[in-house]
């Protein structure tokens, strides 16, 4: 019976990592009015297209939260006009999630404005203004490792039992000539391979990743709007939804002109999905300042979450009469298989 709640529960995992890896956080912001938030992501070259509303909220536990957006309006436009636009005629509930659709293209250079409104807030705007796609990502080399002493407090690790690390060695240009703002994202295709259970393709899953090398400095974050799955291997092998990981960088941090990094991902721990990683899509987006500016304030918000001596971190973002970022991003991509050498 217990290995048969085990496929179940692994069964659920791949159907949820199939319907993709949207995540809706919230944040906790005290003392502070209600207002719109609007949590917008675009990547001009990917599907990754997003725009989450929802109203702030200014107590401890979003649970206890059963407001709804009512006559919720968006648009987006260009110099040219509105290119996009949405109109509720119903209730939704708080936190709505649009997707923007991938036949809508965003120029480099071009600057695009925002406005939504709700019966009940006021009505927001922001503008960006799309950066240059980042250029030059090669993969110099990948390779695994054995993790050694590896110990979880609450799981015994079988004798014989492998964790892998994977190394890979990255290369980017830098482009110096303008204040160029960066971001970094690891998914993974893989199998589950938990004790004696394999489990076909699980679909995709973004990765947590470390770094072990590099002459850019940055910081990680999460990446809001997209999820990281693990198990919980001391509660019963529970899925857990994480925010997507993701390292953020500034070009004028180094004075090269390539920037190159060493990633290393932990596998075959009882925690990570997927468990085998078979293949890495790595990109690399091109963000702007605003963006960069907001993950900072929410890498802040991070560090000091369940800190009661901390102060209150307050979210900067380019949201006007309202709270969060809107952004659009450009981004490129390559794809590997993983190392089968040790």
């Amino acid at each position: 019976m217990k290995n048969a709640d085990f496929i179940l529960k692994i069964t659920i995992v791949v159907l949820i990592l199939l319907t993709g890896c949207e995540g809706k956080e919230r944040y906790y912001r005290p003392d502070l009015p209600e207002k719109l938030s609007v949590l917008g992501i675009i990547d001009a070259d990917d599907t990754t297209r997003y725009i989450l509303f929802e109203k702030s909220f200014q107590v401890e536990y979003p649970e206890d939260i059963t407001d709804s957006l009512r006559d919720l309006s968006f648009t987006i436009s260009n110099s040219s006009g509105v290119i996009y636009s949405f109109q509720s005629g119903h209730t939704l509930k708080n936190q709505s999630l649009i997707r923007i659709p991938d036949s809508i293209t965003f120029i480099t250079g071009e600057k695009y404005f925002s406005q939504a409104k709700e019966r009940d807030c006021p009505e927001i705007s922001s503008e960006i203004t799309v950066p240059d796609p980042p250029s030059g990502l090669k993969l110099l080399a990948i390779s695994k490792e054995i993790v050694t002493n590896y110990v979880i407090e609450c799981y015994e690790v079988a004798d014989g039992h492998k964790v892998w690390l994977d190394v890979i060695n990255l290369s980017f240009d830098n482009n110096k000539s303008k204040d160029s703002y960066y971001a970094l994202l690891v998914e993974s295709y893989g199998l589950n391979d938990i004790g004696m259970w394999v489990i076909g393709m699980v679909g995709k899953s973004y990765m947590e990743f470390a770094l072990r090398q590099s002459n850019i400095q940055g910081f990680f974050s999460m990446f809001p709007g997209l999820t990281r799955y693990t198990f919980d291997p001391c509660n019963d092998y529970m899925l857990i939804e994480n925010p997507a990981h993701a390292y953020f960088m500034k070009a004028s941090n180094i004075s090269d002109s390539k920037s190159t990094l060493v990633l290393t991902i932990q596998s075959n721990d009882v925690k990570t999905i997927p468990a085998c990683p078979m293949y890495y899509r790595i990109r690399l987006l091109s963000i702007p300042e605003e963006m960069n500016m907001f993950e900072k304030s929410l890498y802040n918000y991070e560090r000091n979450a369940g800190d009661p001596f901390a102060e209150p971190v307050y979210l900067k973002g380019n949201i006007k009469e309202g709270y969060d970022v809107f952004a659009i991003c450009r981004s490129v991509e390559i794809h590997t298989w993983c190392s089968t050498k040790i």
